[in-house]
């Protein structure tokens, strides 16, 4: 099992919150903080690719 997931370039760290029972995520290699969360891995992913097309959206306006 990796502990990085991958979505149009950007990556991000896996980490399971055994406390609050989500997958929490950081997209790594960019000055800026992302994080997100979901409690299931199609919650997760879903999270993930949101915060991406934001991010992008965000930086071509």
């Amino acid at each position: 099992m990796t502990n990085v997931i991958e979505y149009k370039g950007y990556k991000a760290s896996i980490k399971f919150d055994d406390e609050d029972q989500v997958i929490i995520g950081r997209v790594l290699g960019i000055e800026d903080i992302i994080t997100f969360h979901g409690e299931s891995v199609t919650q997760f992913e879903k999270a993930f690719h949101q915060s991406i097309n934001s991010y992008i959206k965000d930086c071509r306006d």
